[in-house]
């Protein structure tokens, strides 16, 4: 009996034209498709879901992940009871089928196949975007345990690679791949990155552990958030001034840093010319300044403009910036008109 009703769910999911038409009809929109490509049995599994964003006492965002289906990738298939999987273009695949509860209650649906996998990557993508008319961006997750080649996804705008560490060439490969790149989240990258790689072009990044000043020096985007950086003061006192020149740093919008060594907070700020902030005239300044990062995971998305931070502006259109320095610690947050 679990058997029919596991192959009951499992056909009328991915086969039964009836339920496909249904769920078209109803036009159930999804606020973000997200696919993930991991190691599990020693193969690679490509899972698809749905990525609901959730803020947690107004300070955190966490991304929520609710499976909708995923793809073990086999060489053959060992189980005796195989079902045929009918996707869009005509497209069919031998898969097994299996469904379990895991602790919540939740139900996973995970198949197996022996098809070529990048074809039928490509082909699960269709056919859910089909059901759920969806043609938005999607968020792409990779782990550094799964060998061979990378998912075959379209329109990925935002990557992120964990467990493990990254190489210079695995990163310019994920890149390549996925020409449309906007945001990237790494663990960290192990080796020297050139400094015309595509990856400082990158609107939106976040590396956790160690990582140079060359990160900050080669950047072109907007928001970039780095944890363990090992730098001096003149690599700080550097960025500055050429951000105040408006000779670098033209689309930046936040730099935020956690530095793996001591730097001399007081130095890097007599370094420039700022105004502290004035309790007798708040009007001045925002109260706070909300970060518009879509990067993968949680972080502190909002901070408050208190005495903290200090202003200084650019000399060639006096525009505006908050700047907070502690021994371990770099914040530096442009003023939006």
């Amino acid at each position: 009996m679990i058997g029919i009703l596991r192959q009951n769910i499992s056909q009328n999911f991915l086969c039964s034209r009836r339920t496909k038409c249904l769920v078209e009809k109803a036009r159930i929109k999804v606020p973000k498709l997200a696919f993930e490509l991991e190691k599990c049995h020693g193969y690679s599994e490509f899972k698809i879901g749905v990525l609901i964003g959730d803020v947690i006492n107004n300070w955190i965002r966490e991304c929520i992940w609710l499976p909708v289906t995923s793809v073990l990738h086999r060489d053959t298939l060992t189980l005796k009871e195989t079902f045929t999987l009918k996707l869009g273009n005509n497209y069919e695949a031998g898969a097994n089928f299996d469904l379990w509860i895991i602790k919540g209650g939740k139900f996973l649906h995970r198949m197996e196949c022996a098809n070529e996998p990048k074809t039928m990557q490509k082909a699960l993508q269709d056919y859910i975007n089909s059901i759920f008319h969806y043609s938005e961006t999607n968020k792409l997750y990779l782990s550094m345990d799964c060998e061979g080649s990378l998912p075959n996804v379209t329109n990925v705008q935002e990557i992120k690679i964990d467990p493990g560490n990254v190489d210079p060439q695995y990163l310019t490969n994920v890149l390549t791949m996925y020409p449309d790149h906007h945001t990237i989240s790494v663990r960290r990258i192990i080796g020297d990155i050139p400094n015309d790689s595509l990856f400082f072009q990158i609107q939106n990044i976040q590396v956790l552990f160690k990582s140079g000043p060359d990160y900050i020096h080669n950047f072109v985007g907007r928001n970039m958030l780095l944890g363990c950086v090992f730098l001096t003061e003149q690599d700080l006192i550097q960025f500055l001034q050429r951000w105040i020149s408006n000779e670098a740093y033209h689309n930046l919008e936040t730099l935020s840093i956690v530095t793996g060594n001591e730097t001399n907070a007081d130095l890097i700020r007599q370094s420039v010319e700022f105004e502290e902030y004035d309790p007798n005239e708040p009007e001045k300044r925002p109260k706070e300044y909300v970060v518009d990062m879509p990067y993968l995971g949680s972080l502190c998305d909002k901070y408050d403009l208190n005495e903290d931070f200090v202003e200084i502006k650019r000399i060639t259109d006096g525009k505006r910036a908050f700047l907070k320095v502690t021994v371990y610690s770099f914040d530096f947050l442009v003023f939006k008109n």
